[in-house]
């Protein structure tokens, strides 16, 4: 896991994404949040990044096991039905992880370039 993150890591970093925080889940569905927070355009907007365990994982867990997905969302989610409704998803299962992760973070991407189009949009010229 501790690989998948370090990419994900990376990944965000070259399309203007930082890391600001990371919180430990104290629900059984999450592992951690990230918050991420726009280093590029629309400075300062954030992220929440949901790490969630597999629904189906029914042996001891240790921190980083049993994660299957990344949920995004604009705000941290109540619920896991609230996650998996977010912005987008990674799925971590294995096979063509790095065209899930480009597919991710241009999915971000796109939803922070809507939402400063529509900022700007809002601003009286």
């Amino acid at each position: 896991m501790q690989a998948y993150k370090a990419q994900l890591r990376r990944h965000l970093a070259d399309h203007g994404w930082e890391v600001v925080e990371v919180v430990e889940g104290d629900d059984w569905w999450v592992d951690e949040y990230w918050r991420l927070e726009s280093r590029q355009n629309l400075w300062g907007w954030a992220v929440i990044l949901t790490f969630l365990v597999d629904p189906m994982w029914d042996a001891p867990r240790k921190k980083g096991q049993g994660v299957w997905a990344v949920a995004a969302s604009e705000t941290t989610p109540a619920d896991r039905l609230s996650a998996e409704g977010g912005l987008t998803d990674l799925c971590m299962v294995k096979g063509r992880f790095d065209e899930k992760l480009r597919a991710f973070v241009a999915a971000l991407d796109a939803h922070r370039n809507a939402r400063e189009h529509a900022t700007r949009a809002d601003r009286p010229g």
